[in-house]
């Protein structure tokens, strides 16, 4: 009995051993390890250099039967076929610092199925191709609560969406008036931007380096008909020349920026190229002078809504009929409702007051009065899920309109995630003012199919 009871004994000692053996075995673990790690997906660092960008075509059409015909040009049917493209670069330098890079252009085969020979070279130059670099910048941070931003970049000063008083750090392009946004016209500028940040206030003061000219219409175009200006027979309107950069012509200008609870206000201040031009050398140049500016803004939320209000004095502006410059105070009173559901709209109205005005300022080529009203109704409803949008913008010139502008009525529509089609129409009125009364019959419809990536 005690040999069996040994015996006993034995075995299950045995298959114990035998049971847990493979959890002694050192390699196991490890061989599993290596075997499950061959299996698991591979997690990559995101790059940090990212790209992005979009493709768009863009084609408009002039209804009227009476559309401008200019010379041998002819700005009746489809008058653009535009073919567009925007790549962005930007990159993570380190956690504190990025940059950021944008390439655009576009080419207009219209021209070539029209005839490049029935438009002029300005023309020419001005719509059938281009290609530009945008914005470029480093952005980075000096410190906790300062911030350098350094190349061409661009600057929102102002509280209006459709008019500028405050807003007159970059140029314009004003190639085709009323049909893009302001929010999309904008030019950057080379500057240098430092930004503190201290409780509710954020304090800029910026070096403009370029002074660059803004976008304008070719002349005697649809867009620019110069001939309603007061040229002598024989001599050709001139155009601009396009400039070099120039470092020594720095400007600095500086905003105080503070956000309260339900309001906020901001002062601004410095000196500025102006986006009007003057005659130069008699009537044979032309050139955009520089002006000096001091402005505030302010936002107040009362419910459904959002009450805005901007001021601006500006002094050394010039004039083509009087030879001495002239200081301008410019208001601008508005508001933007937000009460109706999936609706929202504006209304800004802004009044640019010259001192010491003379009568004589009322002819061409600056037909100002004393008073300039102009007038911006805007309205915008989503719907299908904040995928589709239809808006209206009118903007008036004028105490009652009489002055002309246009009214825009257009769909936004979200295809996909990647493909956004835009379409609509815009109708021109003229009045008293001889460039907007010249360009009365430009109404067109057009069409934008965008593809981003």
């Amino acid at each position: 009995m005690a040999s069996l009871a040994v015996y006993a004994e034995d075995s299950l000692d045995d298959a114990l051993d035998d049971a847990l053996s493979g959890f002694e075995e050192e390699s196991a673990l490890p061989q599993m390890t290596r075997e499950l790690s061959t299996l698991s997906p591979v997690i990559k660092k995101p790059s940090p250099l990212q790209m992005s960008g979009q493709l768009s075509v863009n084609s408009s059409y002039a209804y009227q039967e009476s559309a401008p015909i200019i010379g041998n040009s002819d700005y009746r049917g489809l008058t653009k076929l535009q073919l567009a493209g925007l790549l962005e670069f930007d990159y993570k330098i380190s956690s504190e610092w990025q940059s950021k890079l944008e390439l655009k252009g576009f080419i207009d085969p219209i021209y070539n199925i029209k005839g490049r020979s029935n438009y002029s070279n300005d023309s020419l130059n001005t719509y059938e191709m281009e290609l530009e670099m945008g914005e470029g910048y480093f952005h980075g941070s000096l410190s906790e609560n300062l911030d350098i931003k350094i190349g061409r970049q661009i600057v929102v000063w102002g509280k209006s969406d459709s008019i500028r008083v405050n807003d007159v750090m970059n140029p314009l392009d004003n190639r085709e008036l009323g049909m893009v946004d302001i929010e999309d016209l904008r030019l950057p500028v080379l500057m240098t931007r430092l930004d503190y940040f201290y409780q509710d206030w954020q304090l800029s003061v910026l070096a403009q380096h370029e002074h660059r000219d803004p976008k304008e219409a070719a002349i005697n175009s649809e867009y620019f008909p110069s001939s309603v200006l007061p040229i002598p027979s024989g001599i050709q309107f001139p155009d601009i020349p396009r400039q070099s950069m120039q470092f020594d012509e720095t400007t600095f200008s500086f905003a105080a920026e503070g956000r309260f609870s339900g309001w906020d206000l901001s002062l601004y201040g410095g000196r500025f190229q102006d986006s009007r031009w003057h005659f130069t050398n008699g009537v044979a140049e032309r050139s955009y002078g520089l002006f000096n500016m001091l402005g505030a803004s302010t936002n107040v939320m009362v419910d459904s809504w959002l009450l805005k209000a901007e001021v601006a004095l500006l002094n050394e502006l010039k004039y083509n009929t009087v030879p001495e410059n002239k200081e301008r105070i410019d208001l601008l009173l508005g508001f933007e409702y937000k009460g109706i559901r999936d609706m929202t709209l504006s209304l800004e109205v802004a009044d640019r007051s010259i001192v010491d005005y003379q009568p004589i300022m009322k002819n061409l080529p600056d037909f100002v009065d004393e008073h300039e009203l102009q007038t911006a109704l805007r309205v915008l409803y989503s719907f299908n899920h904040d995928r589709a949008t239809l808006g209206y913008l009118g903007q008036y010139f004028g105490n009652t309109f009489e002055k002309g502008g246009f009214h825009r009525v257009w769909l936004d529509y979200e295809l996909t995630q990647s493909v956004n089609i835009t379409g609509g129409i815009i109708d021109y009125f003229g009045g008293e003012n001889p460039m907007l009364d010249a360009m009365r019959n430009n109404d067109k419809v057009f069409l934008e199919a965008t593809y981003f990536f």
